[in-house]
């Protein structure tokens, strides 16, 4: 432990670093406005002190960011902290003030060496503790586990798809019938004999009890036959078609996967299937559903999760749609707020239909929408789009949207 922090009154990593760096910022603090008064711009630091923008910017944010974790994200290092005391003192700050900022920087890297075992570590714990997410960073940090994720599994692919319809059920009074589209677009494996799924797909209450005995059809029912019961739809898939299997586990989970295939560029494809499962449930609350999840398996290393959620306009009455990312590592089946990661991401809601429902992900994005809905004999005009995208998602997750189920005559 390093000298001068102790544990021993019980305080842990975050008391200490808040206390910490809230002296840094009142020293930097003190610093700035005594040679750029009334001013926080890059440029006006570095002209006062004869400094270069970086370390500019990095003392800016050490003094005046809100969150106390996000200004130690900017701590400079000893060496370029030295640099701008030393240029302080040059310019004619006093020296009570430059001794101040030298022993906050001092007192933060005893923290910093007593809670972690290396910058990355520290950055990680900083990070993780900001009281706001970072999109930027959380997908820094998430790239990095792809590229490793995309080595030791032995595939990737560039899109993780996800398009999901909630429809109305025309044979069973408030109820509804769900579409399920799932893609792998620009799927590769890095090694050879990798057997992959492309598929996975499992109903269950809120208690995660499995449901089995659901009805699904495939949105193309020649194409499943065809490829050993896979719901292909193969004007979206890649030619030739790879070769498919599909199995249905004793919890009722039904599992789609490629037989291996060459590896590289040249082995690239882009499969997407789709099949409805009729009545999946009630519209409204029962005895074991108070909470809906609607949502998709994350279990190939992607570049990017594109998940779009159709919704038959007051289907569910008016809720509040949010964005829940489960971890998979306890179960296979989480709804617990204690597996839940935090995510940057939210929803987006697009409005009705799919006009605006073209994406950079998916060239051709709009046609597989409108076929889906072609197939099912439904206007998607009466449909809510809302859209979730996450670079580099973490896996094994469950990305869901939730929201609570109304009672039997509030709205439903």
């Amino acid at each position: 432990m390093a000298e001068g922090v102790s544990n021993s009154s019980g305080a842990g990593f975050e008391t200490e670093a808040v206390e910490a760096i809230a002296t840094a910022r009142d020293a930097f603090a003190r610093i700035l406005e005594a040679k750029c008064p009334g001013s926080k711009a890059v440029t006006g630091i570095c002209d006062a002190f004869g400094i270069h923008r970086k370390l500019a910017w990095q003392v800016s944010k050490v003094a005046y960011s809100e969150d106390p974790f996000a200004a130690a994200r900017h701590m400079p290092s000893d060496k370029s902290l030295s640099a701008w005391l030393d240029a302080a003192a040059a310019v004619g700050v006093g020296r009570e003030m430059i001794d101040a900022a030298r022993a906050a920087g001092e007192r933060f890297d005893a923290i910093a060496s007593a809670h972690a075992a290396s910058r990355t570590e520290l950055d990680m714990l900083l990070e993780s503790c900001a009281g706001s997410r970072d999109a930027e960073s959380d997908a820094k940090w998430r790239q990095q586990s792809f590229v490793g994720n995309s080595y030791t599994w032995g595939a990737h692919c560039r899109v993780l798809l996800a398009l999901c319809v909630l429809a109305p059920s025309d044979d069973r009074e408030r109820f509804f019938n769900v579409v399920q589209v799932r893609g792998l677009v620009g799927f590769r494996q890095t090694r050879p004999g990798v057997r992959w799924p492309v598929n996975e797909s499992v109903v269950a209450d809120d208690e995660s009890r499995t449901t089995s005995g659901l009805v699904r059809a495939a949105l193309d029912e020649g194409a499943a036959r065809a490829h050993n019961g896979v719901p292909v739809l193969p004007a979206f898939c890649s030619d030739p078609m790879p070769e498919l299997a599909r199995r249905i586990g004793p919890d009722g989970t039904v599992y789609d996967a490629f037989v291996s295939g060459p590896v590289g560029h040249g082995g690239e494809r882009t499969l997407v299937t789709g099949e409805v499962i009729r009545n999946i449930g009630a519209v409204h609350a029962t005895e074991h559903d108070k909470v809906a999840h609607f949502g998709t398996a994350v279990r190939t290393p992607a570049e990017m999760l594109h998940f779009d959620l159709f919704v038959r306009s007051g289907l569910f009455g008016e809720v509040e749609r949010e964005l829940r990312v489960f971890s998979d590592v306890a179960k296979p089946i989480a709804f617990d707020e204690e597996d839940a990661l935090p995510v940057p991401e939210t929803i987006a809601r697009l409005g009705r239909g799919v006009s605006l429902a073209h994406t950079p992900d998916v060239p051709g994005y709009t046609d597989l929408a409108l076929s889906v809905f072609d197939a099912i004999g439904q206007d998607a005009s009466d449909y809510e789009l809302y859209r979730i995208r996450i670079a580099y998602p973490p896996m094994p997750t469950s990305a869901m949207v939730r929201h609570e189920l109304l009672e039997p005559g509030q709205g439903v």
